[in-house]
């Protein structure tokens, strides 16, 4: 019996201040209580084995990346956004093959 290992690794700010403002105003408009928003992207690894501390050490400067934007600790409501069930992203796809060249062959799958 095979089983495959999900990591879900925190990722880099979503927004830049502006954008994160900007929709920070819009929602407070429907909902004026909203006192915050912020946006980070969660990635999720489909793994058929464990990493050794070199190849997560390898998957770890993969997956940091854009610009520098300081990181927030969440606290409120979660709202997590993810693709429909079956869905394939280009940014998955991409993710996944540098990985993998990068000599990861135990993910199967990369998303955010």
């Amino acid at each position: 019996i095979q089983v495959d290992i999900m990591l879900e690794l925190r990722g880099a700010p979503a927004l830049s201040p502006f954008r994160s403002r900007k929709l920070h105003f819009r929602i407070q408009d429907i909902v004026p209580e909203i006192e915050h928003v912020y946006a980070e992207f969660m990635h999720f690894v489909d793994l058929e084995a464990d990493l050794s501390d070199a190849e997560q050490a390898i998957l770890d400067r993969l997956l940091t990346y854009g610009p520098s934007v300081p990181v927030e600790e969440p606290d409120g409501v979660l709202f997590l956004v993810v693709p429909r069930p079956g869905t394939l992203s280009p940014w998955s796809s991409k993710a996944t093959d540098i990985a993998r060249n990068c000599g990861l062959r135990q993910i199967h799958r990369i998303e955010r």
